[in-house]
This record gives structure tokens, C-alpha cells and sequence, in this order.
């Protein structure tokens, strides 16, 4: 039996020690010998403070070898810079006889190693991360700071210029030519232009750093307040919107209002001249299974579609970048921003927007928002 015993403690991975109450060593297997250099026959028998002397200036693992031959089981864990423990978890098993009497003690040495270097490395990697997640947080405020100052300081000038140029048209037109005239003209557009511009980098700067609050929203009610605030452009188009089956939200008010008058306002600008603009707006709940979803996903859809001028589904991933704007036949305003701002928008409420068009026959933005709130 006691073969056996000695072959089952050579076999195992962990390094094995006992001793009996005399504190002197029984047993000490093969991955022993390998971990410390130490043959068996050099040891056995001898007292484990003569072997190991440094073990008297680790309290905890004198302690724990005294309970065990106490009766009581104990755990040590791994210890830097301590003997016996850098990456050895301790523990420390009382033997007893048939008559229930301590014989010794079973030291079992288990190497923790791999999970403590991948600790480390866990732990550099997240103070790694929170350091740059810091610095991110910071470039964004300043950026933010930055981006608000510079778009309201610029914006200011710009409106005085547009009105001086208003005053000469007004006072000395009769005196300049046609052709000069139409050169103020053009200049106030490209201050329009601009200011269009300052708005749009203004607001992405916005979706970028803002915290919105969340709440529950009626989805219809805040549509149709779009809409209505779009009077003047609905009425000038002679537009048909249809809005149904709207299901409530979770979400920021402000931040649906800028996604669904963007999407909207595109909506009515891209189409044929003198073509009647046709909006449907409608929600459904979906199930979905990508977009970052291990597992299907339940989602609400809203969706926005139009029978504009449509564009290539090549591009639908194209138009929600920054400054991005499809070549067309006719020219159509804004900044190439307010499809960047709409996908940051979902991005902030966990959701996703996604484009389908074929050149003239319209286009659908789907607007995919979480459930179970």
C-alpha cells in the first residue's frame, strides 16, 4: 500500500510534503524533487526547519503547519516574495490514524503560476486601459470645449458678414452691376453654407459627449411634433407623411428629435423635381441576430422610407460617414454630417441604423432600438 501511495504522489502535478508530529519529513514526491533540486533520500527523515529553516519568518505558514497538527485544515495562498510561495497555493491536510490520533501533516504544493502571471497581466492591461480610457475622456472634453467655442465665436462674425452684405445690397444695389450683385448673393449662400456647417459639427460634437437623459417617450407624439415643427417645408413640397405604429421608446427626447427631423428633412430633399414627396413612418418589433447580438436579439424598428431620388446599396454603408456626400446630377444642400450624427445617436442607445435604396426608387432608414427597458 504504501507502493501505491508513493506512486499516486509521484504521479500527481502538485509538489507533495508530509511530516509526522515530530516535524520530520515522510514523504516527498518526484515533482518535488524537480521544483527545488532536492533528492528524496537527502530528506527523508530529517526535520523540516532543519530542510526549510527560512519557513520560522513566514508566520502564516507556521501557524498553518501547527493547526494542522491540531486537526485543522488550512489554505494559503500564493505570496510574493515569500518563500515556499510565490506561486505555490499552500494547503495543509492533518493525517490521522484508525484511532482518530494525528500522525502528521500532508503538505499539498499546488503551482498557480500560469493564473497569477495572467492575473498580472490582466491587472497591467486595465490600468493600461484606464489610463487611455482617462486620456480619451479628457481629448474628448477638450476637444468638445474647443469644438462649442470655436463653432459660437465663428458663428457670430459670420452673421454680422451676412447682414453687412444684406445692408449693401440693400443701400448701394442700384449701383453695383447684375454680376456683382450676384457675387454678394453667392457669398451670403457660402456663409449660409458654413453656418449649416457650424451647426452640424456643433451637434455631432453633442452626440459625441453628451449624457442624455432617458426616458420613456411616446414615439408618435414626438414624430408628429417634428413634423409639425417641418410645416413650412412639408407645406412648400406639398408632402404626404404617414406615420403609424409607432411603439413607445426608452430614450433621450432631444436626441430623437434631431434623428427623426435629419431623417425626414432627407427625406424631403432628395427627391425629382417637381415629384411629390411620399413619407411613411412606421415601427414594428423585430428579432435580430449580428450586429454585435450572440443570440437573437429582441429590438423595435423604426423605420423611415421615401420614393426620393434613392441611392446605390453599395453606399449605404458610406453615407453615415463624416462629411460624406453621393455624387448627384442635381445639387442638394447640407454638410455631409447628419447621418454621421443619426448613427451616434443609436450608438448611444445601444441600437444600430441601417440604409436600403435603389438609384430612384426611393430609400428606408431602419432604426433599431433595444427592449426591456
Amino acid at each position: 500500500m504504501s507502493d501505491l501511495a508513493e506512486m499516486l504522489n509521484d504521479a500527481s502535478i502538485d509538489r507533495i510534503l508530509a511530516f509526522d508530529r515530530h516535524w520530520k519529513i515522510t514523504a516527498w514526491n518526484k515533482p518535488s524533487e524537480k521544483g527545488s533540486g532536492i533528492q528524496r533520500e537527502a530528506i527523508m527523515g530529517k526535520p523540516v526547519l532543519e530542510i526549510f529553516p527560512s519557513l520560522r519568518e513566514d508566520q502564516d505558514m507556521m501557524n498553518a503547519m501547527e493547526k494542522a497538527l491540531q486537526g485543522y485544515s488550512s489554505f494559503l495562498p500564493p505570496k510574493q516574495d515569500a518563500f515556499h510561495r510565490h506561486y505555490y497555493e499552500n494547503y495543509f491536510i492533518p493525517v490521522f490514524d484508525e484511532d482518530g490520533k494525528i500522525t502528521g501533516v500532508v503538505n499539498i504544493m499546488h503551482d498557480a503560476s500560469y493564473r497569477i502571471k495572467a492575473e498580472q497581466r490582466l491587472e497591467k492591461l486595465n490600468a493600461e486601459l484606464k489610463e487611455k480610457f482617462k486620456q480619451l475622456e479628457r481629448a474628448n472634453a477638450e476637444l468638445a470645449t474647443f469644438t462649442s467655442i470655436t463653432g459660437n465665436d465663428l458663428k457670430e462674425p459670420l452673421k454680422k458678414i451676412y447682414t453687412s452684405l444684406e445692408l449693401i445690397i440693400k443701400n448701394e444695389g442700384p449701383r453695383f452691376s447684375d454680376s456683382s450683385k450676384a457675387a454678394l448673393r453667392r457669398m451670403q449662400a457660402s456663409i449660409n453654407r458654413i453656418n449649416f456647417l457650424l451647426d452640424d459639427i456643433l451637434a455631432l460634437s453633442t452626440a459625441n459627449t453628451a449624457s442624455p437623459e432617458f426616458a420613456h417617450l411616446d414615439t408618435e407624439s414626438l414624430v408628429r411634433s417634428v413634423v409639425e415643427g417641418m410645416h413650412k417645408k412639408v407645406e412648400d413640397r406639398n408632402a404626404l407623411i404617414q406615420i403609424e405604429n409607432l411603439p413607445p421608446l426608452y430614450a433621450s427626447a432631444q436626441m430623437l428629435h434631431y434623428l427623426f427631423y435629419n431623417l425626414i428633412d432627407n427625406a424631403l430633399k432628395f427627391q425629382p423635381a417637381e415629384q411629390q414627396p411620399f413619407i411613411v413612418i412606421n415601427g414594428s418589433s423585430v428579432t435580430i441576430n449580428g450586429k454585435g447580438a450572440e443570440t437573437e436579439t429582441p429590438m423595435i424598428k423604426i423605420s423611415i422610407s421615401d420614393n426620393g431620388i434613392g441611392f446605390d446599396q453599395d453606399d449605404a454603408e458610406k453615407i453615415f460617414h463624416l462629411f460624406e456626400k453621393l455624387p448627384s446630377k442635381q445639387k442638394f444642400p447640407g454638410s455631409g454630417i447628419g447621418l454621421a450624427i443619426c448613427k451616434k445617436i443609436m450608438e448611444a442607445h445601444k441600437g444600430f441604423i441601417e440604409a436600403t435604396s435603389t438609384p430612384g426608387h426611393g430609400a428606408r432608414f431602419d432604426c433599431y432600438f433595444p427592449t426591456g427597458y
